[in-house]
């Protein structure tokens, strides 16, 4: 993949998060070289930046902003950036790496499965149990999250819920950018783990990206959730170096 398309795609992980927006005082922004998404909620997981262009301005205002803000946060480098992770000063650690994946859609494992649904205002508290589970994240942390992707406009977030014999196991977030499905909030929860669940909700989900029109799909994959991703089609592009300022519940 050439340096133009790798920054697109790169891109439209920032772009789908507009559909976060709705998070009250949330910020998002996309440049060139950079974007950020701060919900300025209590959890490093949900307050991230990107930067992968050169220009050390980008990382400035990424992180003057974090700091102004005063919440926990983790800023992802990849590329031309990785280059300026000096410039990041003190209070910031290297806490790991992320793989930002890829796909093919059409070439993944796809199935619709009656047990998979959107959810609905109503699966509220449901999903926000199976994620806060899954990634022992603070549920306040959460919950914001969760109604902006339940309620948010059309082409926004959605939630995909898959339940099994009456109880919700398993879900994920799809947002959208252009030819590209995004994926985030993959959860099921351990008590759940290893009976074919996540795999089916992503079959599922996939299936009904390719009836959208969909062409790629687009994710950053935890260490929990890779092995998976491996199997399905997805390939890793590069690694995202990761830098926090607090804890992050999925990145040590």
């Amino acid at each position: 993949m050439g340096s133009s398309e790798l920054s697109r795609r790169r891109r439209q992980m920032g772009e789908a998060l507009a559909g976060w927006s709705g998070v009250p005082g949330a910020e998002h922004s996309v440049g060139a070289g950079s974007w950020t998404f701060l919900s300025t909620l209590p959890s490093a997981d949900v307050n991230f930046a990107l930067v992968h262009g050169s220009d050390p301005k980008d990382l400035h205002v990424v992180v003057d902003r974090i700091n102004e803000v005063s919440v926990p946060a983790m800023v992802f480098l990849t590329g031309d950036g990785l280059a300026l992770a000096e410039s990041l000063g003190a209070g910031w650690s290297h806490v790991g790496s992320m793989p930002f994946m890829i796909a093919d859609v059409a070439a993944t494992p796809q199935q619709l499965d009656p047990r998979v649904r959107r959810a609905t205002t109503e699966d509220r508290s449901a999903v926000v149990g199976l994620m806060a589970d899954a990634f022992g994240m603070p549920v306040e942390a959460i919950e914001p999250i969760v109604d902006a992707s339940l309620v948010g406009p059309e082409g926004g977030m959605i939630v995909w819920l898959l339940e099994h014999e009456g109880q919700a196991v398993s879900t994920v977030v799809s947002g959208r950018a252009g030819d590209a499905i995004t994926l985030w909030c993959m959860a099921t929860p351990e008590r759940f783990a290893r009976r074919g669940f996540a795999r089916a909700l992503l079959a599922s989900t996939m299936a009904r990206a390719t009836s959208d029109g969909a062409q790629v799909g687009l994710l950053g994959a935890t260490p929990a959730g890779k092995p998976l991703y491996d199997a399905t089609g997805w390939s890793t592009l590069e690694d995202w170096e990761i830098f926090a300022t607090g804890d992050s519940a999925q990145f040590h």
